[in-house]
């Protein structure tokens, strides 16, 4: 669980993590590949101003057009282009971990918009009273009840751990191997009251592409926040 001198860390984390998403998009260029975007995502890090990012709680990872089998069935950018990014830069401290999906220079694809739902309402159903475990059989239950599909077989997301214990190895990538457990995953096996903060990143498969949004929350008895929003219904958003 995060304690009132490490949450702050985190939330400075995911509100640069946004910002940096946020420039990404913003210099997309036609003709980039995926790899070319997860480069310059890795470039802009470096130059981020505020939260000094030293980092990468997880390499940058894009797909353009994802199919059902989480692979990229498009190599170069177009309009039209189904884009996916999840960024997740550390500092000496903390980590941020944000998704965002977007179509590319062209009217937003269905399957964006109904993974932004997808997410919000995740998220949304989170509290105190539930097991980390029921956000998975929820997320589930939405997309079949919406005639979709949940592209993840086991989890949709993980804790956010602090820089203590076994997370502090080597960090961030002590932190990485940690959210392996169990305990860490937002899976359908995991019995324990949610309380802390958790990535939530619930992926929707629509005519054979799939999409995702990725947003931490905090839960600490009634206090629910997402992390680097004002507001809840920012989720989604960019």
């Amino acid at each position: 669980m995060l304690h009132e001198t490490v949450l702050p860390a985190f939330e400075k984390a995911q509100r640069a993590t946004i910002d940096l998403t946020r420039a990404v998009v913003a210099a997309l260029e036609p003709g980039m590949s995926p790899s070319d975007v997860a480069a310059l995502a890795r470039d802009k890090a470096g130059q981020a101003p505020g939260t000094p990012f030293t980092g990468w709680f997880h390499p940058p990872e894009v797909y353009f057009d994802r199919t059902a089998s989480g692979r990229s069935a498009s190599r170069a950018l177009r309009p039209g282009t189904v884009v996916q990014i999840d960024l997740a830069p550390a500092t000496e401290t903390a980590f941020g971990d944000f998704g965002h999906s977007f179509s590319f220079q062209s009217a937003e694809h269905t399957v964006v918009s109904e993974a932004r739902r997808a997410c919000r309402a995740t998220c949304g159903f989170a509290s105190r009273f539930k097991c980390v475990g029921e956000l998975f059989v929820f997320a589930q239950s939405w997309a079949n009840n919406h005639r979709m599909t949940l592209g993840a077989r086991h989890s949709i997301g993980h804790a956010c751990l602090p820089r203590e214990g076994l997370a502090t190895a080597g960090w961030p990538l002590g932190a990485r191997f940690a959210i392996k457990l169990r305990r860490n995953q937002i899976q359908w096996y995991n019995p324990r009251r949610m309380a802390g903060a958790y990535a939530v990143n619930p992926p929707i498969i629509h005519e054979g592409r799939m999409a995702a949004f990725e947003e931490i929350i905090f839960i600490d008895g009634e206090q629910k926040h997402v992390l680097g929003r004002d507001h809840i219904d920012e989720i989604g958003s960019l």
